[in-house]
């Protein structure tokens, strides 16, 4: 096996979403699944469903708030998110640096598990092809830049959902990385 590199985790969660977009109107694969476990004893922690997050989200997320606020109709505004996502948002790699994010119901169990044990091991694994390696856990408020992309990106898909919730920042250790095959 060849010597892998963060890009190459990467470019190919790029690759999903980008698919998942223009071949399945934005529903989500497996690969965009986090599974956690406990560094130490690999004890499973829970299965979450992952946002990649950009370097720098701020105006994106300032455009998703934008776009929200722009019509009321949610069919609408979710015709324009497959759009944006579909065409070449995820083209650029080099825009992303593998951190994600995920959405918890507020005061969630497995929020509160993940935060106590602040460094977990994440998976993600579709098909034939996956990558292991340990992130780093931290809470976002609501003033932050990836709370505000993260809330606004799901409200595309879910126009109930309120900002009563907790959203969670997952870092990724870049040592240690493993692909999985």
């Amino acid at each position: 096996m060849g010597r892998i590199g963060w890009s190459d985790f990467v470019i190919w969660q790029c690759s999903l979403r980008q698919r998942n977009f223009r071949m399945f109107g934005g529903k989500p694969s497996e690969g965009t699944i986090a599974s956690f476990s406990n560094i130490k004893s690999d004890i499973q922690l829970g299965d979450i469903r992952s946002i990649l997050m950009e370097d720098n989200c701020e105006d994106t997320s300032k455009m998703f708030e934008f776009m929200h606020k722009q019509t009321h109709d949610p069919e609408t505004r979710f015709d324009k998110a497959i759009k944006f996502f579909s065409s070449e948002y995820y083209n650029t790699p080099s825009n992303f640096d593998g951190s994600f994010t995920a959405t918890f119901p507020y005061q969630s169990n497995v929020s509160k598990d993940l935060l106590k044990k602040k460094k977990v091991n994440a998976q993600f694994f579709e098909r034939d092809t996956g990558f292991s390696f340990a992130v780093n856990v931290s809470k976002l408020k609501k003033n932050n830049s990836k709370w505000q992309y993260t809330f606004w990106h799901n409200r595309f898909f879910n126009p109930s959902l309120s900002e009563d919730i907790e959203i969670l920042n997952f870092s990724p250790v870049k040592t240690g990385l493993k692909k999985i095959n």
